[in-house]
């Protein structure tokens, strides 16, 4: 589920994306997998017509089991920047790692993405240090990672202190059942979508 005060909107050259209509604080959850978010097995992904399939493959993303997880709530919208203001947690959930204004656009670094076929796309992020050409990859580069915690620390450090609308994402699970993967998995597959 995602945190309310989030609207799907045009982004420029990147088309539709996730714009704040409120103040966002760094630290405070944004996205966490829910029941509302379906998961598709190989055998369903089989069953369904190919533009379906393609559509869900598209929108969702791979869990290290093969499964698919397709967010609700548009919440695949989110798009790419390298300077991205949310990040995967590497902890069951997606974080503001900047405060993000009303009217500003919510932007995810897709390089957590490890689980599914190749891909690759050129980015249109501009961001300082942005690495031009975007690829999946079977494994996150130490040195990003690195980064990654980095800008993650004084968000996990806020979480405490600012408003938490999806609740506390350390009290349980929100998907019946255990998790895809442990949190040490945890990114997962395609643009947008981060790993229960």
């Amino acid at each position: 589920m995602r945190i309310p005060g989030i609207r799907k909107a045009p982004c420029g050259v990147k088309g539709l994306g996730l714009v704040a209509e409120v103040d966002i604080p760094a630290g405070t959850v944004v996205w966490i997998p829910c029941a509302a978010c379906r998961r598709w097995t190989a055998d369903d992904l089989a069953a369904v017509d190919p533009a379906e399939r393609d559509q869900i493959i598209e929108l969702g993303y791979y869990l290290s089991d093969g499964a698919v997880l397709l967010p609700c709530n548009d919440f695949c919208s989110i798009n790419h920047s390298c300077a991205a203001n949310v990040l995967d947690s590497l902890r069951g959930f997606d974080l503001a790692v900047a405060d993000i204004r009303a009217g500003e656009e919510l932007t995810y670094d897709y390089r957590v993405f490890r689980y599914e076929p190749e891909w690759q796309f050129r980015c249109a992020c501009g961001a300082d240090g942005c690495i031009g050409t975007v690829r999946s990859a079977r494994s996150i580069p130490a040195e990003l990672l690195a980064a990654w915690e980095a800008r993650l620390a004084p968000a996990l450090a806020r979480m405490g202190h600012v408003p938490q609308p999806l609740g506390d994402p350390f009290a349980g699970p929100l998907i019946p059942g255990p998790p895809a993967g442990s949190p040490a998995e945890r990114p997962a597959g395609r643009p947008g979508r981060a790993d229960p």
